[in-house]
């Protein structure tokens, strides 16, 4: 998972952008480090997880599989402190200081945002706010990604691209099967799965998407047996 968080596996303009973003910073005293980078469908989907499914506050209404995160298109980036006086603090405004700088740069940063703001985040605006555009366009990120290659990159960054897109697309092969609805369960755990429904113990993320897996399908099938939902 290691490359996906490499600057690297951005668009070729965000990672000059990036270059710029941490020399001009450093200019005026702030330190940064660059966290996420290029997201997976499993890693944004457990960020959408958290304050729904999961515990914590919520802080994306980006779903992965719906490829909703600029991070999924590669052309987001969030930041950190690297001062030492912790890295997400912003007793002093460091973060309004850093946007400050990405906005002259040309950058979108996510503490601008009406709702939900993402003080550590910029992304690159060319295709809108949000990803609709790209997947109106592209579909897949693996498609856009794919769009970067011109005469301009050397032998080196295509061969990078190139791994990117084959190591993204693998990824998304081997992601686990998510049934969302009724009548996409199986047999042996289609009467399991209605039997809670019908009880009110099994609740999905709305009304019409339960977003169940086949472990968890394993799990409540098992309890079932053991006499746990009578």
């Amino acid at each position: 998972m290691k490359i996906l968080r490499n600057i690297k596996a951005l668009h070729p303009k965000l990672q000059k952008l990036i270059t710029k973003l941490k020399d001009e910073c450093e200019k005026k005293g702030l330190k940064i480090g660059i966290s996420e980078c290029l997201r997976t469908v499993e890693e944004q989907d457990e960020l959408y997880s958290r304050g729904r499914t999961k515990k914590g506050n919520i802080v994306t209404n980006a779903k992965g599989s719906t490829y909703s995160s600029m991070h999924q298109w590669g052309i987001a980036f969030d930041v950190y402190r690297n001062d030492g006086k912790g890295i997400y603090d912003n007793s002093d405004g460091f973060f309004e200081s850093v946007g400050s700088i990405g906005k002259t740069l040309g950058l979108e940063w996510g503490g601008s945002w009406k709702t939900l703001k993402d003080m550590p985040h910029f992304q690159l605006s060319d295709w809108g706010s949000n990803a609709t555009i790209l997947k109106q366009k592209y579909g897949t990120p693996e498609k856009f990604f794919k769009s970067w290659e011109n005469d301009s990159m050397t032998a080196e960054e295509k061969e990078l691209l190139n791994d990117l897109v084959k190591k993204v697309e693998n990824l998304t092969k081997e992601k686990e099967k998510i049934y969302h609805y009724t009548n996409e369960i199986p047999d042996w755990a289609r009467n399991t799965v209605q039997k809670l429904l019908d009880k009110g113990i099994l609740k999905g993320e709305s009304d019409d998407n339960l977003n169940l897996s086949e472990d968890m399908l394993r799990i409540i099938v098992i309890n079932d047996r053991a006499g746990l939902y009578k």
